[in-house]
């Protein structure tokens, strides 16, 4: 039995991170534009500003604090505010030499560069890093010549990973990352993108990573490409095969870059799903 420890990771200015990541239209360049603006003027979002939160888990397995993700770190490129991890988990009553393990659902810049400071110092000095093989692939030195957005996953996955040789842990489909949590791969967003199955107090969860990335747009048009999805078609058949699962089984959906909290129900409706937020206990 684990205890689920989703916490609400508040800054010392109580603002809490997000990702602008600019016309939302351009992310979703198979779709038609009016289409895509059309589904976030209905949720009374701006469809000229792309807004995705970091919600990182902590997990209480009874003997290990284990992290889900690590987010943006220092990194400017979707907005100033960034950094906090270490401060908000420290207002949060944990402490950063507490944590230890670190899983990663892939190695994109915004999952796992707030392992290492800009100074090379680990941030989190007890944790193993937990994470699919096929991710690493991201540190390889032939990509360093790369450019333009593979240059910067490429820059962060090196700075923060290769520090971590001796800490790094691979984990498998169908196997325990940690106790309680199953590893379920769900490639497409990336090579090796990895979610997580939790069982806590009868309840089962899943973590997605970034097999969904918006609340509305990923279950209201699951096919709709992504254009951070490195392969789309796989992205959007491991989407509704996840999707699936999550309603079928009943497991709560756990979002990281939905809303806080970005837990709670999918249910299917037709070609399409719709997430149904838990109510939020403050």
């Amino acid at each position: 039995m684990v205890s689920l420890q989703a916490r609400r990771f508040r800054s010392d200015r109580g603002v809490r991170r997000t990702l602008n990541l600019g016309p939302a239209a351009p992310h979703y360049p198979k779709a038609p534009k009016e289409a895509v603006d059309g589904v976030l003027t209905s949720r009374f979002q701006s469809p000229a500003a792309l807004i995705a939160h970091e919600n990182c888990l902590v997990l209480n397995t009874g003997d290990k604090l284990v992290l889900f993700d690590s987010g943006i770190g220092t990194y400017k490129v979707f907005g100033t505010d960034s950094g906090r991890l270490a401060n908000n988990l420290t207002a949060s009553g944990i402490k950063p030499d507490d944590i230890d393990a670190i899983v990663l659902t892939h190695g994109h810049i915004d999952h796992l560069s707030g392992i290492m400071s800009d100074e090379g110092k680990h941030l989190f000095p007890n944790a193993q890093i937990i994470m699919s093989k096929v991710e690493h692939i991201w540190t390889d030195e032939a990509k360093t010549s790369s450019t333009g957005v593979m240059k910067l996953l490429v820059d962060s996955a090196r700075k923060n990973l290769l520090p971590n040789k001796e800490r790094l842990v691979f984990v498998e489909d169908g196997r325990e990352a940690v106790k309680g949590v199953s590893v379920i791969s769900t490639p497409g967003h990336t090579p090796g993108h990895t979610s997580y199955l939790l069982s806590s107090g009868g309840q089962n969860f899943i973590y997605t990573g970034d097999v969904v990335t918006h609340p509305a747009i990923s279950l209201q048009y699951p096919n709709w490409a992504f254009n951070f999805d490195a392969d789309p078609t796989m992205a959007s058949d491991t989407r509704k095969r996840v999707l699936d699962m999550a309603a079928q089984d009943k497991l709560m959906l756990i979002g990281y870059h939905f809303a806080f909290p970005g837990i709670g129900n999918v249910a299917k409706e037709g070609d399409a799903y719709r997430f149904v937020p838990i109510n939020m206990d403050i």
